[in-house]
């Protein structure tokens, strides 16, 4: 019988890594700077909001704002290559293998910077969902943008703080909010991340709905659709983010080892809805 040079872990320590191994994939798809979404997406918006700079004092904001976006990713990126170098090379040999040492060094370096990164960069995509909400909601009133959006600004500052319980709970094993599992403060801090998106985008939604049959009654349908239509209404309110979400919450909530996947295609696809929005303020299309 010939050798075996298989890994020397169970099945499913083996299944865990090959969805580890698959999220660096997955990420450096979403991400990279010539071939991935997010890299021509910024490099469309930045053009043409450079080019437009002198016509709207909003576009330079806009711009520091996506390529702030661009370098907070660029150090997740790294982050998340760099741990993946740890765990399959230099710690293979750790007990449980790569997965072993992943859990075993959640409270490493590396990971914490990364972890903070990727916070930092949700935090801001979800800020500007609920800036979209205010901005669009504004045209009825600012009394009501101010109560419209305060529901979603609500959950995303639960979201900061379920982040923080997390970061201190990896940061202090013995302590007495450590003895909730680490997984359980990451998936309320997700959960509520994208409530805040699914409550801004259902609002986005309904004032756009509104704004549509509005419209419809006292303008040209050709100047009403460009900001009515379907697919200027599914890309204000980035619901392509919450389908993307509401999946990935699914298959973490079941114990599914595809959630890692799942978590950074979700982060993937909200940079890139962002980008979206961005590239239809850019062009006068948008709110």
């Amino acid at each position: 019988m010939a050798p075996s040079f298989g890994p020397q872990e169970s099945p499913s320590e083996v299944t865990l890594e090959k969805y580890f191994l698959a999220t660096d994939f997955i990420s450096g798809i979403g991400y990279g700077r010539t071939t991935g979404a997010q890299g021509v997406l910024y490099i469309i918006c930045t053009r043409y909001l450079w080019t437009q700079r002198k016509a709207r004092r909003m576009n330079l904001f806009m711009l520091a704002y996506i390529t702030l976006l661009f370098l907070i990713s660029t150090v997740v990126q790294v982050m998340q290559t760099y741990r993946t170098h740890l765990a399959f090379i230099e710690h293979g040999n750790t007990p449980g293998g790569p997965w072993g040492y992943y859990g075993a060094s959640l409270g490493g370096a590396s990971n914490m910077v990364g972890q903070a990164a990727s916070v930092a960069l949700l935090f801001l995509s979800e800020l500007f969902m609920v800036w979209r909400c205010w901005v669009i909601w504004h045209s009825v009133s600012q009394r009501v943008a101010y109560i419209v959006a305060f529901l979603p600004a609500f959950t995303l500052v639960a979201s900061l703080t379920s982040a923080a319980l997390y970061f201190f709970a990896v940061m202090h094993p013995g302590s007495l909010i450590a003895g909730v599992h680490t997984s359980a403060w990451s998936f309320v801090y997700y959960a509520l991340m994208l409530g805040t998106n699914v409550i801004a985008t259902g609002l986005i939604l309904t004032r756009l709905i509104a704004h549509r049959r509005t419209m419809g009654e006292t303008v040209a349908t050709a100047y009403a659709g460009e900001y009515t239509s379907l697919v200027s209404m599914l890309v204000e309110s980035a619901v392509f983010y919450s389908i993307m979400g509401a999946s990935c919450l699914i298959v973490t909530g079941v114990g599914s080892p595809a959630g890692e996947p799942f978590l950074n295609a979700t982060t993937s696809s909200q940079q890139i809805s962002g980008y979206l929005i961005i590239a239809r303020l850019a062009h006068g299309r948008g709110w």
